[in-house]
Order: C-alpha cells, then structure tokens, then sequence
C-alpha cells in the first residue's frame, strides 16, 4: 500500500507550522519505501498534485479551536470535516474533505480511500514566528507515535 504523510503548514507562522515540524521528524524516522513523507505549505486543489497515486493519506495540520485544549491532538476523518460552510481543518482555503472530493471526480481511482487527518489544536496561527508555543512543541513527539501507530511502523 503506498501511503502518503502530508505536514500542512507554515513553519514561519508558529503554530502553524506543527504539520511541517512533525513531518520533517517523521521523513528522519520512516524508511518504508512504501511510505512517501512531505511538508507542503500549499492548500485546497494545490494538494491534489501531492495526493495523486496514493492509497493512504495522513495529514497534520494545525487547527483553530473555539472549545479546544492549545495542543490537545484530534484524529479525524474527512467525514467529520465535511461541512463546507464552515472553516477548514486549518487557516487554510479549502476544505480537505472538499478537495478530496473533487480530487476523486477529476482523478477517479488516483486519490486515497484511506485518509487519516491528525490536526493540533492551536488559539493563534497569524502571528510571525519560527517557534510554537510550548503546549504545541510537546505534541510533536505525540503526533509522531500516533502516525507511525497509524502506519503500522514503530
């Protein structure tokens, strides 16, 4: 199965950048050759040009939580984000259920059945900085062992 892990973020935008650092520690770690790791800083249809070919998806990304713990770490399913008239998983434009969804009208076959999103609650991802928050750093490790438990590595 090929699998795709995909960091989304901006490295300069502090907690924002979770996907990215998590990714990047995670491209150190695996060695399946099965398994492709990237951090983008793309959005919406730009992620179709990642995503394509793949069986697998697991994405972190930063998320913006009204109700939620700074660095409590959610594990959803495009399902569970499908609402189009609220705000994506992240700051960014597009929906992922969205974009999966055109994805598999325009490349019928080519975009994963299997989608994992591991989003880290954060309050403020605007602000100009290369270091998160502490509560955000010390998910880092944690996201890590959830996507390699996710994956079947350890």
């Amino acid at each position: 199965m090929r699998t795709l892990i995909l960091g989304i973020g901006n490295s300069i935008l502090g907690d924002d950048g979770i996907g990215v650092h998590v990714a990047q520690e995670l491209a150190r770690i695996i060695k399946d050759e099965n398994v492709d790791v990237r951090d983008v800083s793309v959005d919406g249809l730009n992620l179709l040009d990642f995503i394509v070919g793949y069986d697998k998806l697991v994405v972190i990304d930063a998320i913006v939580t009204d109700d939620g713990e700074v660095g409590e770490i959610y594990r959803l399913k495009p399902e569970n984000i499908c609402d189009p008239s609220r705000s994506a998983i992240s700051p960014h434009h597009f929906n992922l259920a969205t974009t999966l969804e055109i994805g598999k009208r325009l490349f019928p076959n080519e975009i994963p059945e299997e989608v994992a999103v591991f989003a880290v609650g954060t309050q403020e991802v605007a602000t100009v900085t290369e270091e998160m928050t502490e509560k955000v750093k010390k998910a880092v490790p944690r996201v890590v062992s959830l996507v390699l438990e996710e994956i079947g590595s350890s």
